[in-house]
């Protein structure tokens, strides 16, 4: 709330856009399962992702599935 007041100790929320990239372990994965577990089930799978944005200034934020 300070910051809608016009504290200058804080700063603004902005918006970090961020870069998505799924790796090659989750394509195997993913193959491995629709081989093995899913075969012909359609039905939607729960996945998990992450979020980082720890990086040095001027890299994006990443998305990791």
């Amino acid at each position: 709330m300070a910051a809608a007041t016009g504290d200058p100790g804080l700063s603004k929320l902005q918006f970090a856009p961020f870069s998505s990239a799924l790796d090659v372990g989750f394509w195997h994965e993913l193959t491995q399962k629709k081989l093995n577990e899913y075969r012909l089930d359609e039905a939607p799978k729960d996945i998990k992702g992450y979020y980082y944005n720890g990086d040095s200034a001027g890299l994006p934020a990443r998305l990791t599935l």
